[in-house]
């Protein structure tokens, strides 16, 4: 895995950061560890920052909801994810959209940490 994954819990989130390639194999290595992640700290609101030094093929950006499914992200989790790197911002869309076109989209993406941060607390 050419993946540098962070865990940072807080009171009521966990802050997780993500830097490397994106490809499907480090996709389903992350999502599983955010998976461990929640399940340890019994925390299912995740702020997510990554820096992807490239993005998902389209065709893997399709694969996303098959993750989901098969590592068991449902409802109980929210996301405010945010993509620091400006090239790789439109990919991590789109997965998004795909997410949310078959309704497992579970989260909001931002521009920035705080303003993601904020709406995750926000959250009920």
């Amino acid at each position: 895995m050419n993946l540098d994954i962070n865990v940072t819990p807080h009171d009521n989130y966990l802050h997780i950061k993500v830097k490397g390639i994106g490809n499907y194999e480090n996709a389903l290595h992350f999502w599983q560890s955010v998976v461990n992640a929640c399940d340890q700290h019994q925390c299912y609101r995740v702020l997510g920052e990554q820096y992807l030094l490239d993005s998902v093929t389209t065709l893997e950006a399709f694969d996303h909801p098959a993750i989901f499914k098969k590592l068991g992200i449902t409802t109980k989790y929210q996301f405010a994810w945010v993509d620091n790197n400006p090239r790789t911002r439109d990919t991590t869309e789109f997965v998004y959209n795909v997410l949310a076109n078959r309704s497992l989209s579970y989260g909001k993406l931002f521009h920035d940490v705080e303003s993601a941060k904020d709406w995750l607390l926000r959250q009920n």
